[in-house]
């Protein structure tokens, strides 16, 4: 998994029937070396030639399968026994109202370069069938939170934020959608001004102050207050936070925390019932400014990593999309109506089946 961060590729290992059954085995991580991070940043916002996209696609899929090679070869796991590599891609372009979203990914490049197959292209067919495209990880959350006391809601704090909320064990009443901006004015701001990747939990935010006058001056936008489904790219919001951007880097840090934090809390008013419980995955989990003014705002909520029942918050994704490739090999749905708004079929009635595989 290769997220909207940029920081680098995340692999998990998972044992699953792409139902109930979910055995999360390892995690590894590859972070993207500084200049190729600059040329990914590049190929997004630089409008490049085609041939500068295919050929980032083409190492950035080789670095792929070295994290898959070295991985197998330091935990001795011949690759006879992994049954699927799944592959998400790097999203360069997010436009589903006009029938667009490009993840980057040589995928028969990688199950040649790993002996595997390999299933890629998730988002694809759900845009298609009138849906955002995202978040797919919802169904992944469903079941990998089965025993906990419902209601419950999970929330995704990476580059964009998602929002994962349940009622009961029907995968069909699954409600989640994008919520907003998550990590990434708060990395970028950080790169532009210290030259680090981010603040290190949180210290930096927490030591300003939060202009509330224009914190709520942009949080009347629509973009915060849009019904769902809905979906982000993080550059959605860029224009918008401008603004902050020329307050004190601490400042700016504290005002970003508060402005997530209540538009969490505009848009829990969009599920059915307030969840009493939301467990956080994702980088901003460890983010003290980001939690702390979360649950300021909504003390009614307890609010907490996914740490504190027994779950890597670092690998969930990268387990998600692996459980999604299990469920495309089984023709199970990915996406739902109440998730990505994935618009009902005479084949498909309630949900589409994303993800093609590629033969090794």
């Amino acid at each position: 998994m290769s997220g909207t961060s940029m920081d680098g590729i995340d692999l998990a290992l998972i044992e699953s029937d792409g139902k109930k059954q979910i055995k999360s085995t390892h995690f590894d991580y590859l972070a993207y070396d500084h200049d190729f991070k600059k040329r990914l940043e590049a190929l997004i916002y630089n409008n490049p030639k085609l041939t500068e996209i295919k050929l980032l696609e083409n190492e950035l899929t080789l670095l792929h399968a070295k994290l898959v090679n070295d991985f197998l070869a330091k935990n001795k796991i011949d690759k006879s026994e992994i049954d699927l590599v799944v592959f998400h891609g790097h999203t360069i372009l997010h436009i589903p109202e006009q029938g667009i979203t490009w993840q980057i990914g040589n995928s028969h490049l990688l199950a040649h370069a790993v002996g595997i197959d390999v299933v890629a292209d998730f988002r694809t067919r759900d845009v298609v069938l009138g849906g955002q495209g995202a978040p797919l990880v919802p169904i992944y959350h469903f079941h990998l939170l089965a025993d906990q006391p419902h209601p419950v809601a999970v929330l995704n704090i990476g580059g964009i934020s998602n929002i994962t909320y349940f009622q009961d064990d029907h995968e069909n009443a699954i409600e989640a959608f994008d919520l907003c901006f998550g990590n990434a004015p708060l990395d970028d701001l950080m790169k532009k001004k210290m030259n680090c990747d981010f603040d290190q939990d949180g210290k930096l935010a927490q030591s300003g102050n939060i202009d509330f006058v224009l914190a709520e001056k942009i949080l009347e936008n629509e973009i915060f207050n849009r019904k769902p489904p809905k979906s982000f790219d993080r550059d959605d919001f860029s224009s918008l936070l401008s603004l902050v951007n020329n307050l004190k880097i601490e400042d700016a840090l504290a005002t970003f925390a508060f402005m997530h934090a209540r538009a969490i809390q505009i848009n829990l008013e969009f599920l059915s019932k307030k969840p009493k419980e939301i467990f956080v995955c994702g980088g901003g989990r460890k983010n003290a400014a980001i939690m702390g003014e979360m649950q300021k705002l909504m003390p009614e909520i307890v609010i907490k990593a996914v740490e504190a029942i027994g779950l890597n918050g670092d690998a969930i994704e990268a387990e998600a999309f692996a459980f999604l490739g299990i469920r495309k090999l089984i023709g199970l749905p990915i996406s739902f109506e109440n998730t990505t708004g994935v618009k009902f079929t005479n084949k498909s009635p309630h949900s589409a089946c994303g993800g093609v595989l590629f033969k090794n």
